[in-house]
């Protein structure tokens, strides 16, 4: 199969983002609602990014810069169709290389308790980075760390 990490940039691209996060992280179940103007979505050192996978888009992820050569990875997910076929573990690798082309040796992200078992297999260690992400939506994850 043939993989691309696409930086977001066009009109069709953010839809296509758009339509997968509401299909995989923020679903009516979550109760939580969904902004396509995030300021940190447009925040110009933050950066989204789609997996496509034979020319059709499966995946998001956002990498934002927190300093000292870390990155956190943000909103990552498959679409509910793809899951389970290993394209996670694909965008992570992808991820890992984006993150060290540019700079980065660090990276940090807030997983959701259901996923810790995957990012543990993929080299990952629950680790608390900033107890402050912890409060409110994100109150329910586990903080995880990766040397890259």
């Amino acid at each position: 199969m043939s993989y691309e990490l696409r930086a977001v940039a066009t009109p069709n691209e953010w839809a296509a983002l758009h339509d997968i996060r509401r299909a995989t992280l923020f679903t009516p179940e979550r109760g939580v609602v969904y902004d396509e103007h995030h300021p940190h979505d447009l925040n110009p050192a933050n950066q989204c990014f789609l997996l496509i996978c034979e020319q059709e888009p499966i995946g998001v992820v956002r990498l934002d810069p927190r300093g000292d050569g870390a990155m956190v990875v943000r909103l990552l997910a498959i679409v509910p169709q793809r899951q389970g076929e290993g394209h996670g573990r694909v965008l992570g690798q992808l991820v890992e290389q984006e993150a060290r082309r540019r700079g980065a040796h660090r990276l940090m992200l807030n997983s959701r308790d259901t996923a810790v078992g995957f990012y543990e297999r993929t080299g990952w260690t629950a680790e608390i980075w900033d107890a402050a992400e912890l409060e409110g939506i994100a109150s329910h994850c586990v903080q995880m760390t990766k040397a890259i």
